[in-house]
C-alpha cells in the first residue's frame, strides 16, 4: 500500500482494486461468508463477467 495516498483523494489503480478482489475472494473469510449465505453466491455468479462500472 503506498501511505503517501492516505491523506489524498486521488483513487488507486484499477489493477490495484482488481488485485484486491482477487485476494479477498480466495480468503478463509469470503470462503465461510459464502457458505453461511447461498443465496449471495448464487448472486455472484450470475453478475459474474458483466460490465457493472463503465
Amino acid at each position: 500500500m503506498n501511505f503517501n495516498r492516505l491523506n489524498s483523494l486521488e483513487m488507486e489503480t484499477e489493477d490495484h482494486y482488481r488485485k484486491k478482489a482477487n485476494v479477498y475472494r480466495t480468503s478463509p473469510e469470503y470462503g465461510k461468508m459464502i457458505s453461511l449465505y447461498p443465496i449471495l453466491e448464487t448472486s455472484i455468479k450470475d453478475c459474474k463477467g458483466e460490465n457493472l462500472v463503465a
